[in-house]
């Protein structure tokens, strides 16, 4: 059986790019932390500029895009994601934490799953993971105001972020908590 394309939105540093990726093994979250490949193949590209967020810049049967150099990338449901599992001895339950990232640009808003409690070190460094996923996240392009997302699951390249903080109980937004 052929995989399924997925449709998704990524973001540099300078473009956002929409279009769909053809993943590979369990998912997009496998696909995009596979450290056999340095870059992405997405389909029925759709190249938009950060200053200019409402002009097309140009469509591509075939964009390829340097990994190192994704921000971020939005897909429209959790299930796009593939198992993202951390591989543990034992029992473990994933606790979600609201969070705030701060990274090349961008500020990212949502939950990010660890097993127990939040530990940086080991979210950031104990891990050979190129790409984190957030869950009901947020994006914000700093610069450029009119450039925001949302989406039901993203993910974020490690290696850009600059901070990461625990919202404070009054932040985090009542209606996405129930969920």
């Amino acid at each position: 059986m052929a995989p399924r394309s997925i449709s998704i939105e990524f973001y540099t540093a300078s473009h956002r790019i929409l279009g769909r990726v053809k993943p590979t093994g369990a998912g997009l979250f496998s696909h995009i932390n596979d450290p056999t490949f340095s870059f992405i193949e997405i389909e029925g590209a759709h190249l938009m500029r950060l200053h200019q967020p409402g002009r097309l810049v140009a469509r591509y049967p075939t964009l390829w895009l340097v990994k190192s150099e994704i921000v971020a990338g939005l897909l429209s449901n959790r299930n796009e994601l593939g198992p993202t599992g951390y591989a543990r001895g034992g029992y473990t339950t994933t606790v979600p934490h609201w969070v705030r990232v701060v990274m090349g640009g961008y500020e990212l808003m949502g939950i990010v799953e660890t097993p127990g409690k939040f530990n940086f070190g080991a979210l950031m460094f104990e891990t050979d993971r190129f790409f984190m996923p957030i869950y009901n996240a947020t994006l914000k392009a700093i610069l450029f105001p009119n450039v925001q997302g949302e989406s039901q699951a993203m993910v974020f390249n490690r290696g850009m972020v600059d901070a990461i903080a625990l919202l404070p109980k009054d932040e985090i937004p009542e209606t996405k908590s129930e969920e």
